[in-house]
C-alpha cells in the first residue's frame, strides 16, 4: 500500500472535519479467464482491499453473496 499526504488549505473542515482521502487499487486480471471468473477476483480484490481487518472465510462469504447476486440477474 502506497500512503502520500498532502496538505491542502482548501478542504473543508465543515463538511469533512479538514481532511479526505482518496483510494486507488489497481486490479489485475487474466485475461484469459472466463467473464464470471474475472467478475468474481475483482469482487474479492476490492472486498480485500477495503476490510483488511477481515478474515480470508469472511472475504470470501462475501465475494459469494455478491456473486450469487450478479448470477440472479444474469450477470
Amino acid at each position: 500500500m502506497q500512503i502520500k499526504v498532502m496538505e491542502d488549505a482548501d478542504v473543508p473542515t465543515d463538511l469533512t472535519g479538514g481532511e479526505y482521502a482518496i483510494s486507488c487499487v489497481d486490479i489485475f486480471v487474466n485475461k484469459d479467464l472466463s467473464e464470471r471468473t474475472k467478475r468474481e477476483l475483482i469482487v474479492h480484490a476490492v472486498i480485500e482491499n477495503y476490510c483488511p481487518s477481515w478474515g480470508h472465510d469472511k472475504v470470501e462469504e462475501l465475494t459469494g453473496l455478491i456473486q450469487d447476486g450478479f448470477d440472479q440477474l444474469g450477470l
